[in-house]
């Protein structure tokens, strides 16, 4: 009977020291630690993110980090056509002095790169840039306000075309209205410094200009205002769409451009363009 009961008791011991362990077991499964932050989710407050606070009604740093198209590309996106496309004429011009250009980047006519590099002629390794040219500057495009510019009879100023015998009076506004007179203004360009540009009927009028499509490079064109009178020579005659408005763009040089329709063609214009003669 006292055998019987001492095994028992070893039993019964070796049964807690199971339940000991086991209940050890568990409680480790259950109690673990991480080395995650304990702010998982990064703040988005204006004044976390940018280091300043928001100024309500002015500039703030999120204003100035829109992506920058490079110099002379425009965005089509307001036409709904997700692209970028190189304009025809730039929208100022960069004097150089390389002696090939002119002197400004961007006008029709101008040739070569503004830095050619050569072969390795001092020995370096490296390719050597002959007579670099001072650094190209940028001039800001030009505007005159059409304000202030009329004559007694309401035009602001007379277009010659001595090659074409085309003498007309240009009034302001793209209209019909204005084409009846002569050539009308568009009214987003100047209308004197930078980039005039004005239009006329090709046929069907009195007043018409569809022959300056046959006008050349070099030939001659004239405005007059109350501010004087510019001498052009042409540098551009093309067919565009009826939808590039690109060449009505401000310039920094002094150009006319003239447009015209296209006889028997509705999707095309007749486009010339003359810079002013130095």
């Amino acid at each position: 009977m006292k055998n019987m009961k001492h095994i028992l008791s070893m039993v019964l011991a070796a049964a807690a020291m199971t339940s000991l362990m086991v209940t050890g077991a568990q409680a480790a499964d259950y109690n673990f630690t991480t080395t995650a932050p304990q702010d998982y989710y990064n703040s988005s407050s204006y004044e976390d993110v940018y280091g300043t606070q928001y100024n309500y009604g002015g500039k703030n740093v999120i204003d100035y980090q829109a992506p920058e198209l490079e110099y002379g590309v425009q965005s089509t996106t307001m036409t709904g056509v997700m692209e970028r496309t190189i304009l025809p004429g730039l929208q100022g011009a960069v004097a150089t002095n390389d002696g090939i250009s002119g002197g400004y980047y961007g006008v029709a006519g101008s040739g070569g790169p503004l830095t050619v590099l050569t072969e390795d002629t001092d020995g370096s390794g490296s390719a050597v840039p002959p007579n670099l040219p001072t650094a190209p500057t940028y001039q800001q495009p030009t505007y005159t306000s059409v304000e202030g510019m009329a004559y007694k009879d309401g035009s602001i100023g007379t277009v010659k075309i001595p090659s074409l015998k085309i003498n007309m009076k240009v009034w302001e506004g793209e209209t019909a209205e204005s084409m009846k007179k002569g050539l009308g203004h568009y009214s987003s360009t100047s209308a004197w410094d930078g980039n005039v540009s004005v239009c006329g009927h090709n046929r069907g009028s009195k007043y018409v200009i569809g022959s300056i499509k046959n006008l050349k490079q070099g030939d001659i064109i004239t405005y007059t205002t109350i501010y004087g009178t510019r001498t052009y020579q042409v540098t551009t005659v093309q067919i565009i769409s009826n939808t590039d408005w690109s060449y009505l763009q401000s310039t920094a040089d002094n150009r006319i451009t003239l447009t015209t329709c296209l006889a028997d063609h509705p999707e095309s214009r007749v486009l010339v363009q003359a810079v002013e003669k130095k």
